[in-house]
């Protein structure tokens, strides 16, 4: 009786995108050379180094010589960086694109989990999908993952994951440690081009729900990954002049509202319109102080 043929070895693309923060650059990298799946899979990197100024693009290439390194003007921020990069690797032939964040610090097992995950589900669902990782911040509480929607009726207010021992299933994700499998990946196509920072993962999971592809958030913790969302300066800060909210509001890293405008017409339903407003009437809302009378 004839042995079948060996399996062939899952090509994975890793996805990453950097600015100015070399060290945490290289620690992400270095945490993705140490997977313990690496004898079993073929891995290439695709890193787009935004402009970086602090040797960013050269301490990758003096660890992963092999790397694909793409180079931005700085003005391509996270969901820029991912789509010039997912661009270029998109032209192989990969069976697998890994999007990690360059804050990520992956477990040795996180990536043989995740294809464990991907396999298991993916035969129970008959088709290929999506396998998030969740990170957590130095306090042990989940930063980033699989999210769910509260409600249909509020269908853009999201609820972070926390990984259970077993495969659940998620309504979208933030795309810090993402397997995209190329089956998925062939339907989607790339992250949205209306996006510049933020957003460009949430509307690619709400896209793949739309589109029936399983997404999945896979057992325990992928990694390690502060969530860097501060209410100190940003639009959210109430004690700031309603000029500089509204100009980190409208920024790259706030709410810009082109890229809110796409969200919410495409994932918010036919009130989408008071969806789009909210956020901007509640900043003028919330910075009009009424100065306190002034007693004599």
């Amino acid at each position: 009786m004839a042995s079948s043929p060996p399996r062939r070895a899952p090509k994975i693309a890793v996805i990453v995108t950097c600015f100015n923060r070399r060290q945490k650059t290289v620690a992400s990298i270095d945490s993705m050379l140490a997977q313990t799946a690496l004898p079993a899979v073929a891995l290439d990197f695709f890193i787009t180094d935004d402009g970086s100024t602090d040797g960013t693009a050269e301490a990758i290439l003096q660890r992963c010589p092999g790397a694909r390194v793409l180079l931005g003007n700085g003005s391509l921020f996270w969901n820029g960086g991912m789509r010039l990069a997912m661009d270029e690797a998109f032209k192989g032939n990969y069976d697998f694109f890994l999007w990690l964040n360059d804050d990520t610090f992956l477990y040795p097992d996180a990536l043989q989990t995740m294809l464990d995950t991907h396999a298991s589900a993916a035969r129970r669902a008959g088709r290929a999908g999506i396998v998030v990782g969740s990170t957590h911040d130095e306090r042990g509480r989940t930063s980033y993952g699989g999210e769910r929607q509260r409600s249909r009726l509020r269908p853009l207010t999201l609820v972070k994951l926390d990984p259970l021992t077993e495969i659940q299933r998620c309504d979208t994700f933030n795309g810090n440690c993402v397997l995209v499998s190329r089956e998925a990946a062939e339907v989607l196509g790339n992250l949205d081009a209306g996006f510049i920072h933020a957003m460009g993962d949430t509307d690619y999971g709400f896209r793949a729900r739309k589109a029936g592809i399983p997404m999945w958030v896979m057992p325990a913790y992928a990694g390690r990954c502060v969530d860097d969302a501060k209410l100190a300066g940003s639009f959210h800060d109430r004690s700031l002049p309603l000029s500089r909210r509204l100009k980190a509001m409208l920024s790259p890293k706030g709410l810009p509202w082109r890229a809110w405008l796409i969200v919410c017409r495409r994932h918010a339903g036919y009130l989408w319109p008071l969806y789009w407003m909210w956020p901007y009437l509640k900043v003028l809302a919330t910075s009009c102080h009424l100065g306190q009378r002034k007693h004599p």
